[in-house]
């Protein structure tokens, strides 16, 4: 497998899977933690929201289960201080801050769909949308 150029967070990798637009992910990277980040929006938006059945809950969850399988999964261990910092300096949650630090560490572009996130990371690592990695 060829290194990685890209960081995906939840957020691209649940648009991704909505517009079964998946190519692009393959060989690209992704925390552990938005393996879980992704599963709890299927959850919400199946139990709670009521937006997508069990059927189409199912899908998604097989969808996400392969492209993992194509995908390099990164952990943030030994970034621990690097993430509490990003996060207290930048007024973002752990969660966020730990792409930030994942994608600095590993020279990678973060792939975000989250604005707020993009805003604040853009001063630290390159930062782009689903849509630009599809379009170019």
């Amino acid at each position: 497998m060829r290194n990685p150029t890209y960081l995906f967070d939840a957020s691209s990798i649940i648009k991704a899977l909505r517009e079964a637009r998946l190519v692009p992910l393959g060989g690209q990277a992704l925390q552990w933690l938005t393996i879980y980040e992704v599963i709890n929006t299927i959850w919400k938006e199946t139990h709670l929201l009521r937006r997508l059945d069990l059927n189409e809950a199912d899908s998604l969850l097989r969808d996400l289960i392969e492209l993992i399988q194509e995908m390099i999964i990164l952990e943030p261990r030994g970034l621990e201080q690097d993430i509490l910092r990003i996060a207290v300096s930048k007024g973002v949650t752990v969660y966020d801050a730990s792409y930030i630090a994942i994608a600095a560490k590993h020279g990678l572009t973060l792939v975000t769909e989250d604005q707020k996130l993009s805003r604040v990371a853009r001063n630290v690592v390159n930062v782009v949308s689903l849509n630009y990695i599809i379009n170019t």
